[in-house]
């Protein structure tokens, strides 16, 4: 199952509609989790998850998103690009993933520096997506594939960094296109 994790706080938004055509075009079952009216709240940086097992201090709907993301079999995670970088939605929500790191799952990020935790996810594939009016796409894309590659230690097998402008991505064939190709290109990974 791919969990597609739409990141725009405006569920119709270009980003969204993207993630959902990437999960479409892949051809394998997929969930899409839409942040817009989600209760998640920022991590606060306590330990408690390093602490207790993979348990975040924090009781909300990062508890079923954490859950869902470790048993993915791959991942599509895209946000709108805010303020040149990433928004904050899907930001608090790559910070509250860390809880995951600690439930014994997976290889250790660092066998010489146990409390970085482990990593359920790695080696899995994802792709990453943002969009953009203006500016900042390249900063935002980098720190999905920060994310994603560096810290989950998933394989990204497809970035997708679009200056939409204010137009409407189903107005965009090229964008549509690109966002195909990448599910494409997830689906024939995870068949492999």
């Amino acid at each position: 199952m791919i969990l597609g994790i739409c990141g725009s706080l405006r569920e119709i938004s270009n980003t969204n509609r993207l993630v959902k055509k990437v999960a479409e075009a892949s051809g394998r079952a997929f969930e899409l989790v839409y942040l817009a009216g989600k209760d998640i709240h920022p991590c606060t940086g306590c330990g408690s998850c390093l602490m207790n097992e993979g348990k975040c201090a924090i009781d909300d709907d990062m508890t079923e998103i954490n859950d869902k993301i470790v048993h993915a079999d791959a991942i599509i995670m895209g946000g709108p690009t805010y303020f040149m970088d990433i928004n904050g939605a899907l930001k608090d929500v790559i910070d509250r993933s860390s809880a995951i790191f600690y439930l014994g799952i997976g290889p250790d990020y660092n066998p010489d520096m146990p409390w970085l935790g482990q990593r359920p996810m790695a080696g899995k594939p994802a792709v990453i997506i943002t969009t953009v009016a203006g500016g900042g796409h390249e900063r935002a894309i980098e720190t999905l594939r920060v994310c994603v590659e560096d810290i989950y230690k998933m394989n990204i097998v497809a970035s997708l960094a679009e200056p939409v402008k204010m137009d409407d991505v189903d107005d965009l064939p090229e964008v549509l296109k690109r966002a195909e190709d990448a599910g494409k290109r997830l689906g024939e990974v995870m068949n492999a």
